[in-house]
């Protein structure tokens, strides 16, 4: 098969626009940043209010129930308001907010404003990669996304070290409310976008979704891959330690190692989706079963911890995106923006869940048991994958609907010429 037509039709295809795409990644470094700082400075909060760290703790659980609960509801109740206002005043009631956790005089006040916070969170990521996708030509958008969802995998990397040192140095509050200034900042910069109002279709959508099973099935295989992956992270100190023998210091540079090769995988999620939309998804679970099944090398040297280590952290940078993506590619045209609810709901649900059982497996059996039922959980999710990717194979002839969202579809050739058949026939 000639590749000229490809070629012609990636050079007629116009850049990504940097600047708007760039905004949206500082926000919502700005915002991931607001939602980890606690676990970072939990003594120091606890001090500071006079509470143990159990109950400070709370703060992260109450963050994570507070999106489970609202996300799909606020995204209903606002589909009518123009993005740029509604992204706007996200960030301004996130900030607003974040100020009065750094103001909080009392355990209850922090808490009320932490759920605020979580509240207009859980908004503003049901919508951002639906409205990303408005910004650039189908055949960009899984690269689009990617560089926005780059800011977030930086917040690992640079926003919580850094307002963990700030913490330390000037106080917990400073912390807090240096970053309620850079989400007004954010605010700022988002009214100068010229983001697309939510499709008139979101609007007026009456009945059933028929899309809905498969999002729905779609969304809880990627919340248990969730559940797998915080089934580890969240203890993967004892893990590094109990299990592996690591000491502090070699533990801290395999967290960088994790980290950084997080960022790579971010990087590479938006040409992996775009190339393959219908089965980049089912290959990141798949290649995540067998990362948590490698975990269990992490006693037999140093190298071989840093590799797996590092595998570890690529795949936990591609899944989001991707898993993001595979949602909005199967929504039906016009409820873009409540399949990414519901995978916001879902993802957190998998976050608390993980850390539920991971907890239970280390109290009944050792550290390395976490690798065995992390690898358990995320081959189910993946056999999912497969089952619901066989069942909703499309049709010939089918119509995409990507001109309704700007986004290619699952069995849609994006450059338009039919190159990549032989793969969109597959099932994930």
């Amino acid at each position: 098969m000639s590749t000229q037509p490809t070629e012609i039709s990636a050079e007629a295809t116009p850049g990504l626009p940097w600047g708007a795409l760039l905004l949206l990644s500082g926000a919502a470094f700005a915002t991931v940043t607001t939602e980890l700082l606690p676990a970072s400075v939990l003594l120091q909060l606890s001090d500071g209010l006079d509470i143990t760290p159990a109950t400070a703790g709370g703060l992260v659980g109450a963050w994570a129930l507070t999106i489970a609960v609202a996300s799909v509801p606020l995204t209903r109740l606002t589909a009518r308001v123009p993005r740029r206002r509604l992204f706007t005043l996200i960030l301004l009631l996130l900030a607003l907010a974040t100020t009065g956790t750094a103001l909080a005089p009392s355990y209850g006040w922090a808490l009320a404003s932490r759920i605020t916070a979580a509240a207009a969170h859980g908004l503003f990521w049901s919508l951002l990669v639906p409205t990303v996708a408005t910004l650039v030509p189908p055949a960009r958008t899984g690269r689009a996304v990617s560089v926005v969802l780059a800011g977030p995998a930086m917040a690992g990397i640079v926003g919580i070290p850094l307002g963990a040192t700030v913490g330390v140095s000037l106080g917990w509050r400073v912390s807090f409310g240096a970053l309620a200034a850079l989400l007004a900042l954010a605010a700022l910069g988002i009214r100068s976008l010229p983001l697309s109002d939510a499709p008139q279709s979101a609007v007026r959508q009456e009945g059933r979704d028929p899309a809905l099973w498969t999002v729905l099935g779609v969304a809880l295989a990627g919340g248990l891959v969730i559940t797998g992956h915080f089934l580890l992270y969240t203890y993967i100190a004892p893990l590094l330690k109990q299990f592996g023998g690591y000491d502090n210091a070699t533990s801290g540079i395999l967290l960088f190692v994790f980290g950084a090769a997080g960022v790579v995988g971010t990087i590479g999620a938006g040409s992996l989706s775009d190339r393959f939309p219908r089965q980049a998804l089912t290959w990141v679970s798949v290649a995540f079963a067998g990362s948590a099944a490698s975990l269990l090398l992490l006693d037999l040297h140093l190298s071989v911890a840093v590799v797996v280590i590092a595998g570890w952290g690529v795949l936990i940078g591609l899944l989001p995106p991707v898993f993001q993506m595979h949602l909005l590619r199967i929504a039906s045209p016009g409820r873009e923006a409540a399949s990414g609810a519901i995978g916001i709901t879902v993802l957190n649900l998998g976050i608390a869940t993980g850390a539920t059982l991971g907890g239970a497996v280390l109290d009944n059996w050792q550290a390395g048991a976490l690798p065995v039922v992390a690898a358990a959980v995320i081959a189910a999710a993946t056999f999912g994958l497969v089952v619901n990717g066989l069942r909703g194979r499309p049709a010939a002839g089918q119509e995409s609907g990507a001109e309704h969202t700007g986004v290619v579809r699952e069995g849609d050739d994006p450059a338009g010429t039919g190159a990549q058949d032989s793969s969109a026939a597959e099932a994930h």
